[in-house]
């Protein structure tokens, strides 16, 4: 598995307004994919893990929104994870159009089992953590919180 994922897709219609331009909500459902997406590059199943009575809620977050995105753009997102302790997970996005960069982001999750916060299994920390990518979003972008 590479250490980051890229997906393409196109905006929809659905998630425009009346400009064609993408609503800056339907980000967040696209970092949502990049994670699921991501996970399953590792060989794990987020519904899986849902069944199982396991979360992994956004506990923070941050989006630099650099341009829009518009209808039928054909758009690439990347996702890498940053961090990886026994208490949270960040992961950092990337989206372009071409070669533009349209927005970063990060986002912190906990785990939760049954409703509950625990720790992040050793064995999964170790794993992840031979796919960290620290350095994945700009570095300017302090405000990430991690």
């Amino acid at each position: 598995m590479q250490s980051v994922n890229m997906m393409e897709f196109a905006v929809r219609y659905a998630e425009t307004d009346q400009m064609g331009v993408a609503n800056h909500a339907r980000y967040l459902d696209w970092f949502s994919e990049g994670r699921v997406a991501w996970l399953k590059d590792l060989g794990e199943s987020y519904a899986l893990w849902e069944e199982g009575g396991k979360a992994l809620p956004v506990i923070g977050l941050g989006v630099k929104y650099r341009t829009s995105a518009r209808f039928m753009q054909k758009l690439s997102l990347s996702t890498a994870l940053l961090k990886c302790d026994r208490r949270t997970l960040a992961f950092g996005y990337q989206l372009h159009c071409q070669n533009t960069l349209l927005a970063e982001a990060v986002t912190r999750h906990c785990l939760l089992q049954g409703g509950r916060a625990v720790r992040i299994a050793a064995e999964f920390v170790d794993r992840f953590q031979h796919h960290l990518q620290p350095d994945f979003v700009h570095p300017d972008s302090s405000w990430w919180g991690l």
